[in-house]
């Protein structure tokens, strides 16, 4: 007797036409490879999660820690990363931590035991999730504005840089690709969505100024990133 539950070949056929797609590289890695790329070193470096690069390559010398299951690191550990307490203080003059601090539920602690573990002057290169879906559930808690993420690293020397990942356009074609990755979208729909993401990043050039708020747009309501789909920073212990 046939399961109600699964669908017969031709659910089945049109499920995979529902979730295909012609583009496999993920966009929102383009500028997070370039951003880390400029940031590698041989120095001996702390990797934290980071699992969106290539560590191996940039971070030849680093030590790896990760809560990710299955994942290729030193030491695993657990979600709130706990396993950063048995670190020596001022033990690096170089740290590296992509896509985590969205996903751990208290943030501060986590950057509080970066800060310890860094030597003075020593710098972090972090990334976050700002105008980006919800993503790595359950533990997907916070996403970030340059505002927030500075406020989190108050108590450091400062930041080298900080940029938004992304122009206006070329966020909505993130999300139009996290659309197709992550919803069962009309078929059709799909390919629109495959067309749109491509051509959406060439109208960036046109956006002449970008403002951080609705209610003025004097000079300093001026921004480099009004809406990027993430934030990249370097900062200073």
């Amino acid at each position: 007797m046939p399961d109600p539950g699964r669908p017969g070949p031709l659910g089945r056929l049109w499920l995979r036409a529902c979730r295909f797609s012609f583009s496999r590289r993920r966009l929102s890695r383009v500028s997070l490879e370039r951003f880390v790329a400029a940031q590698a070193t041989d120095e001996p470096a702390l990797v934290v999660h980071s699992l969106d690069i290539d560590r191996a390559r940039l971070f030849p010398n680093a030590h790896t820690i990760t809560a990710r299951p299955g994942a290729d690191a030193d030491v695993h550990t657990d979600p709130a990363y706990g396993a950063l307490a048995e670190v020596p203080d001022a033990s690096y003059d170089v740290a590296v931590c992509t896509g985590l601090l969205e996903h751990v539920a208290e943030p501060a602690a986590l950057i509080a035991q970066l800060h310890r573990i860094l030597r003075p002057g020593g710098r972090l290169v972090v990334t976050a999730s700002a105008v980006f879906p919800f993503h790595g559930a359950p533990h997907n808690y916070f996403h970030l504005t340059p505002y927030g993420l500075r406020h989190l690293f108050r108590e450091w020397s400062g930041f080298r840089t900080l940029q938004g990942s992304s122009g206006p356009y070329t966020t909505v074609a993130i999300l139009l690709q996290r659309i197709n990755q992550q919803c069962d979208v009309f078929p059709p729909l799909r390919v629109c969505n495959e067309v749109l993401m491509k051509l959406l990043p060439r109208l960036d050039r046109f956006v002449l100024r970008q403002y951080d708020t609705m209610a003025h747009r004097g000079p300093g309501a001026v921004t480099e990133h009004a809406m990027p789909a993430a934030l990249h920073a370097v900062v200073i212990r």
